[in-house]
């Protein structure tokens, strides 16, 4: 069996595996709420960020329409004008809080992991000597 061959029926066999399925029990989220804990304040700042945003976004397509329904009516230039200014300051608005999300979001995520990987050295250094021969 060449090696290819080998390596497609690893492949195959990883995808095709049956993974092993724990349910979360109130445990396993005490520990994750716990670790979590210290970034409250963030992952608050991240969600509502992130609400904010989804509502801009949902803003531009609404303005849009009703840019499309005032030029089709020959309404007022000054309506159509004003409506794209908003579109623009909303676009502007969203690139901003964009650049900020990913900022809290990586923040977050590098804080969490150095705490995860902090918990870990530590519960190394307290192990035993006769641990690691």
């Amino acid at each position: 069996m060449s090696m290819e061959t080998t390596a497609w029926t690893q492949l195959h066999s990883v995808m095709n595996a049956q993974q092993e399925r724990r349910p979360f029990d109130r445990a396993t989220l005490r520990r994750i709420a716990a670790f979590a804990r210290p970034h409250r304040r963030r992952i608050v700042q991240f969600v509502l960020l992130s609400v904010v945003t989804a509502l801009l976004a949902v803003a531009t397509p609404v303005l849009a329409g009703h840019v499309v329904d005032a030029i089709v009516k020959h309404g007022d230039e000054s309506t159509v004008i004003r409506l794209a200014v908003l579109i623009a300051v909303i676009a502007f608005a969203e690139a901003a809080l964009g650049i900020l999300g990913r900022w809290l979001s990586s923040t977050l995520g590098e804080g969490l992991i150095l705490d995860l990987r902090t918990a870990v050295f530590d519960h190394v250094q307290r192990m035993p000597v006769a641990f690691f021969t």
